[in-house]
């Protein structure tokens, strides 16, 4: 599956990646059962110890995870297991992410683009957790740990546009010096974007971290709206027209409502 940071493969590259796209999508469409070694070798015509090299090429990566036995394989990280997080917003429970994270899968094996959980950390958006999805080409420019200005990114704008106006003034403020390294966005972009999404109900942006990007995200809030994170879908500008980003939108906040539940 290509990144958009992916650089150009050796004469060896393609052959091994189809490969392994092949190996992706099969444990993809296996899910939640898995697949081992000896099934994917019979479903593909690859021999079974090249099976076991793009196994375990794929899960250093972290596309794809091995249940306790080690023998099958599974699309993505286990959701019941928090070893991969690496920061989790305070005051939000284990069982929320858990949630959250099933939510992500139903979205990127819906939409086929990547699905982002993001949390605030005063005036950063920090990454909790990314789904990719089976398009060819997905954006996968955050991850899980990941630190952004908060308002840099879609999901990020979702989180600033929760805030009351002063405070949200104060980080876009503190975050100025920072809006450089991302492609010549200045504070009066972000605070225009804050305001649109505000009214719209959802952010649309541009990635200014990959080129020709383009995001839509949500965010959760408590009742006094407090935000307590945002989730967002990212794909090719080509892929996100108005319209696809208005569905984006209602799909995302459908999946951020059920979680509301989790809530104190």
């Amino acid at each position: 599956m290509q990144s958009a940071t992916a650089t150009q493969p050796s004469s060896a590259g393609p052959r091994t990646l189809l490969k392994g796209l092949t190996v992706l999508s099969l444990l993809k469409a296996a899910s939640p059962a898995g697949l081992g070694a000896t099934e994917v070798a019979g479903r593909t015509g690859l021999d079974r110890v090249n099976v076991q090299r793009l196994f375990l090429a794929l899960e250093a990566s972290g596309w794809i995870r091995r249940n306790k036995a080690g023998k099958r394989f599974f699309a993505g990280d286990d959701p019941t297991s928090m070893k991969a997080r690496i920061w989790t917003p305070p005051a939000v429970s284990r069982e929320l992410i858990v949630a959250a994270i099933e939510g992500m899968r139903r979205l990127a094996r819906h939409l086929g683009d990547a699905v982002f959980l993001i949390g605030r950390d005063g005036s950063e958006s920090v990454g909790i957790h990314r789904e990719i999805g089976d398009y060819p080409m997905q954006i996968l420019a955050s991850h899980a740990g990941k630190r952004h200005p908060l308002g840099v990114g879609s999901a990020g704008m979702a989180l600033l546009s929760t805030l009351p106006d002063s405070e949200a003034r104060a980080v876009v403020k503190a975050n100025s010096p920072r809006f450089e390294e991302y492609g010549g966005i200045t504070a009066e972009m972000i605070e225009r974007l804050r305001i649109n999404t505000r009214q719209r109900g959802y952010s649309v942006m541009q990635n200014y971290a990959v080129s020709g990007a383009l995001g839509v995200g949500c965010a959760l809030t408590r009742q006094d709206g407090t935000p307590v994170l945002a989730m967002s879908v990212s794909a090719i500008t080509d892929r996100m027209p108005i319209v696809r980003q208005a569905e984006t939108a209602r799909l995302l906040r459908r999946e951020l409502d059920s979680l509301r539940s989790f809530l104190d």
